[in-house]
């Protein structure tokens, strides 16, 4: 039986495990035909920063399908990944500050589904500002507004959204 060391945590590891016990993180695995074949192997791709603020790396990108990879977030104050969490997040679901993804969750949100609480832009929407196909929000903005001021029920949300030469 092989060791190796773990690239996170530096534990010493047999080759056959597929995951690190101490700390989790998935090895990928070849077995010995694959490896004398040749077949390719599902790739994953993992980068962690060195630099760390606020308790967080500075980046963290996690990538890979979620059967090699899990469910495991890649958290950072930058987070690249299937699953995101961090200041600036961008990935399949993303949640932070700043979120980018299918669907995204925090303070500014851009998405396919964006769930924010202060802007949200997206195919569905909601926010304080919302826009998108369907928006819903205080100020709502889309196919389907739904607020407080959106065109449909305030007439003066129009006049400032749309340019006039005579102000």
């Amino acid at each position: 039986m092989t060791l190796v060391r773990c690239a996170d945590c530096g534990r010493e590891i047999s080759e056959q495990a597929t995951a690190c016990p101490e700390c989790g993180r998935p090895f990928q695995k070849r077995s010995s035909a694959a490896a004398a074949s040749g077949a390719w192997a599902a790739p994953y791709y993992e980068y962690k920063s060195q630099t760390i603020l606020f308790g967080l790396p500075l980046i963290h990108v996690m990538l890979g399908p979620t059967w090699l990879v899990g469910f495991r977030p890649a958290c950072g104050i930058i987070a690249v990944g299937n699953i995101a969490i961090g200041f600036a997040a961008f990935g399949g679901v993303a949640m932070g500050l700043v979120a980018f993804g299918g669907i995204s969750l925090g303070i500014v949100c851009v998405g396919g589904m964006a769930l924010a609480l202060g802007l949200g832009a997206g195919g569905i929407a909601t926010g304080y500002w919302a826009v998108g196909g369907i928006a819903i929000g205080v100020y709502a903005l889309g196919g389907l507004g739904i607020g407080t001021h959106t065109l449909q029920n305030d007439p003066n949300l129009l006049r400032i959204l749309t340019p006039s030469s005579s102000r």
